[in-house]
């Protein structure tokens, strides 16, 4: 999967993420929505690519070399990891800190962390949800991070 496919709505600024594609057009509002493609190269003052680094088993993402503002009117709403077939998101708030931080083992089968012994963790409502992938070790991560008023932006590790 590695490349996620982000599409926003032009009218009313629903986001989705095409999971999988069945050759239809998405629609929002009666129009056709946006695929918007991310951008990795950031020439203005306020930072929006991903800065990544591996701390043991952890992969820390800070949204910019220079933390990005996280004010009312310009802020990032979500950051995405991208490992294999399994997507992370971290929604972030105006307030809060630009950073998320995800497990990430190198050379290891993209699988979550399930707990000991591969017991099933359950999120807040009890429901089980891991997602789990045995198959062959996916080594390319990309980041995605949006922002409110730039858009799509990654960075790959």
């Amino acid at each position: 999967m590695n490349e996620l496919s982000v599409y926003r709505c032009a009218k009313c600024g629903n986001i989705v993420m095409m999971l999988k594609s069945g050759g239809g057009t998405l629609t929002c509002c009666g129009q056709e929505m946006t695929k918007l493609k991310a951008n990795t190269v950031d020439a203005s003052q306020e930072k929006h690519v991903p800065a990544l680094k591996v701390e043991g088993e952890k992969l820390m993402v800070d949204v910019g070399s220079v933390l990005h503002p996280m004010l009312e009117e310009h802020f990032i709403e979500w950051i995405a990891m991208v490992r294999g077939n399994r997507v992370e998101l971290v929604y972030l708030k105006p307030g809060m800190e630009p950073k998320a931080e995800f497990i990430y083992r190198p050379g290891e089968d993209a699988i979550l962390y399930t707990g000991k012994d591969d017991e099933v963790v359950p999120n807040c409502e009890g429901v089980p949800c891991n997602f789990v992938c045995k198959d062959k070790p996916a080594e390319k991560v990309v980041v995605y991070e949006y922002c409110n008023l730039h858009g799509l932006w990654k960075a790959e590790l």
